[in-house]
């Protein structure tokens, strides 16, 4: 069956014959053991990528060296890839469904066009301004409604500057590391390891000032 029925398709569709500029490349990662979601997830992103050409998906399994190479050490994981073929940073980790499918449709759409990144001008020239490296981990359920906005805000940083990562990751799935760092509640944005933490759904201006006063 089906992931995603024929309308949502027929509307994806639109939203990339409007909105793709470039191509966008994704990597799939996944194990064949102790993965609940990595088939769901495959099968989500293989019918994305027969919605347009100019999207390609590559598979492959945690064991390959290309994910030892990424540091890719999580399943299912869906990385995207920038213009020169190079991680670019925008990681999820977890079956992107329920709220985080809107999420993956939008970072598709901004990767192959990043002038699409509906941020200040100002901001953005801060954000590239950020010269040592960032991990952002944002902790979801698919059944948060705010989770989107705090994911967004850690993948379109990560799209500005190479030196940031920002990390999806579902809190249910990866309860192990849900627990190290105290996920409560989600959103919850965990920055460089536990340096700061910002919870709930806020600007990107928020985030930039925590990532500020912990390199600075």
């Amino acid at each position: 069956m089906a992931k995603i029925d024929q309308a949502e398709k027929e509307k994806i569709e639109n939203l990339f014959a409007d909105g793709l500029k470039d191509n966008v490349k994704i990597l799939f990662f996944s194990k064949k053991e102790e993965c609940q979601y990595c088939e769901d997830t495959n099968e989500i992103l293989t019918e994305i990528g027969l919605l347009d050409e100019r999207i390609s998906i590559e598979k492959y399994d945690l064991e390959d060296p290309l994910a030892v190479e990424m540091g890719i050490d999580r399943a299912p994981a869906t990385i995207f890839l920038d213009k020169d073929g190079k991680d670019s940073g925008v990681h999820f980790y977890g079956i992107p469904s329920g709220y985080e499918f809107t999420t993956l449709i939008e970072n598709i759409i901004e990767m192959s066009d990043p002038a699409r990144i509906d941020l200040p001008k100002d901001l953005i020239a801060e954000i590239k301004a950020i010269d040592q490296d960032v991990l952002l981990q944002v902790f979801i359920t698919p059944t948060c409604p705010y989770c989107p906005r705090a994911v967004r805000v850690a993948h379109q940083l990560a799209m500005l500057n190479p030196k940031i990562r920002g990390e999806m990751v579902e809190a249910i799935e990866f309860e192990e590391l849900s627990q190290k760092f105290d996920v409560s509640g989600v959103p919850k944005t965990v920055i460089n390891h536990g340096a700061a933490e910002q919870v709930g759904a806020v600007p990107a201006k928020t985030i930039v000032k925590k990532i500020q006063q912990i390199i600075s």
